[in-house]
């Protein structure tokens, strides 16, 4: 099979573009065994139609080029957007597989951007309600732009009449059969063996202490919700402490904590913290979506803020030290890549000749991971109601019905969209992604881990550690200190056989997806 842009893709009116320093310090780090993805998993009530769900996901793919645009160019990368999807990226699961088990072979499965789209859509049907999984590559498009994708996915819907064709190779199918299986391009996920850097990174005191042995393969992801803080969070100079500096402060503290548990060194932690810089969107309709340009792409910089032991002793000097850097930081451009590393990278991209340019930078980043790579990242996309819309019952609002005919979008009971989860991932040594959604008055928490580091016996406890921290940060008071672990509503998608929501345990299988489209099975990790 040749490249896409060898295969008579029809290109569109847009012009090819040339990656950006940033954006092939991302491609130089992306690898088959920890592939760079973010992700939105969304729970409903009630069932959808996969046909028109397709339909609508091909329809907001037509409107943004970026999620139809592969890769050329064998030295010097650049994207080309081309007029229609090289391949289907959607797929219908109904065989009882759990969509965390879905979501974590979509973010897991390395993604080949030179043949097929940077984006998988999956509707997973559930007795409870279906999860739709959303997930594409991080060198096309940040968590901001993903989740306006998927809310966009969702009004597109909504607004549907009925079944749409799709005219060209992938045309509307004869039934659900057609659409049964994973999105082309979903291939066995990259078995790795541990980094040789492994037992440098232990006892560095800047990483998680890893809990696995032996070989990990891909990510798992586990979901909780918590309260928003009621607490004062009013540091001793007067400022407030805002939601994302306490998510910041609990995973310092929480990491700090976990590793001194087990035995591990607990130094300087650097935390990754993503910062958007794409202009402010207008209101999320459909016509300003239609038209909006800062969808086209990453447009995350990223800001490190650091604690030291010291300062995790003392609850109160960690907050004021967070709160120090994020206000530093918000004030400032951040780096796509931040830190002695990405300046590095930056320079390399600019100014190293394009025949040698992709190697080096590949050797680069492998050799300045294991010194240079942040402890974790915490990733908080804010309150994001208009993927969900009102969710209950039959009060004043009511709920926005998934699909209502010829009506349009009215408050009627019916299905509805209730949650939605945002992951993202990282490698090892770091492997440790926390992915941050307030919805419906509540956060919505992701602990996403690469399995080389937790397995799903064990990423419970540190997202009860988490859970701790971020308790006692949000209530100086000590109140909430005392308030049972269990006291927020459970997430979607309960394990089967009491196993966690992390996936198999590490190195295990789980049973596979059967291949009931050419586009191939489901290699779950």
């Amino acid at each position: 099979m040749g490249w896409a842009h060898e295969s008579g893709a029809a290109t569109s009116p847009i012009p090819d573009r040339v990656l950006t320093p940033g954006e092939q310090i991302l491609a130089a780090s992306d690898r088959a065994s920890a592939p760079l993805t973010c992700g939105l998993l969304v729970q409903t009530d009630g069932q959808l139609d996969p046909r028109r769900l397709r339909a609508a996901v091909w329809t907001v793919m037509r409107r943004h080029p970026m999620t139809r645009a592969v890769l050329y160019g064998s030295r010097q990368h650049a994207w080309r957007f081309v007029a229609e999807p090289t391949s289907d990226p959607f797929g219908f699961v109904d065989d009882g597989t759990e969509a965390w088990r879905v979501h974590e072979v979509l973010a897991s499965a390395p993604f080949d951007l030179r043949r097929f789209p940077p984006l998988r859509v999956v509707l997973v049907r559930q007795p409870g309600g279906d999860q739709l999984s959303v997930v594409a590559h991080h060198l096309a498009l940040d968590g901001l732009r993903l989740t306006r994708l998927a809310t966009e996915i969702l009004a597109v819907y909504r607004q549907s009449p009925g079944e749409w064709g799709l005219p060209g190779a992938f045309g509307a199918a004869d039934g659900d059969g057609e659409l049964r299986g994973m999105p082309a391009g979903v291939g066995p996920v990259v078995r790795t063996a541990p980094s040789p850097w492994a037992t440098m990174a232990r006892r560095s005191g800047r990483y998680v202490v890893p809990l696995t042995a032996g070989r990990g393969e891909g990510y798992g992801f586990h979901p909780m919700v918590l309260a928003l803080p009621t607490g004062d969070r009013t540091l001793a100079d007067g400022r407030r402490m805002t939601i994302n500096d306490l998510l910041l402060a609990a995973a310092h503290l929480a990491i700090g904590r976990w590793n001194t548990r087990r035995g591990g060194q607990t130094g300087c932690l650097r935390i990754r913290m993503p910062i958007d810089l794409a202009p402010a969107p207008a209101p999320a309709t459909t016509a300003t979506m239609t038209a909006a340009t800062e969808m086209q792409g990453n447009h995350t910089g990223q800001a490190l803020i650091i604690s030291e032991a010291a300062d995790r002793r003392d609850p109160a000097r960690l907050a004021a030290r967070v709160v120090d850097q994020t206000v530093e930081a918000k004030g400032a451009i951040p780096p796509p890549v931040p830190g002695v590393s990405g300046a590095l990278g930056v320079a390399m991209a600019r100014y190293v000749p394009g025949p040698w340019r992709s190697g080096l930078l590949r050797i680069g980043v492998a050799a300045a991971r294991p010194l240079l790579a942040p402890t974790a990242a915490v990733s908080n996309l804010g309150r994001h109601d208009d993927v969900a819309g009102p969710v209950g019952g039959s009060g004043e609002r009511g709920r926005y019905l998934v699909a209502v005919g010829d009506a349009g979008r009215a408050a009627l009971p019916g299905p509805a969209v209730t949650a939605a989860y945002f992951t993202g991932t990282a490698g090892m040594p770091q492997g440790l992604f926390l992915g941050v959604m307030s919805v419906g008055g509540a956060l919505n928490v992701t602990v996403c881990y690469h399995r080389q580091m937790f397995g799903p016996e064990s990423v419970p406890a540190f997202a009860e550690l988490f859970r701790a921290a971020y308790l006692e940060l949000g209530d100086p008071t000590g109140s909430a200190a005392a308030a049972p672990a269990g006291v927020c509503p459970p997430p979607p998608s309960p394990s089967r056989s009491g196993r966690s929501r992390g996936g198999a345990a590490n190195g295990a299988s789980v049973r596979r997806l059967p291949r009931t489209t050419p586009r191939g099975a489901v290699p779950t990790p």
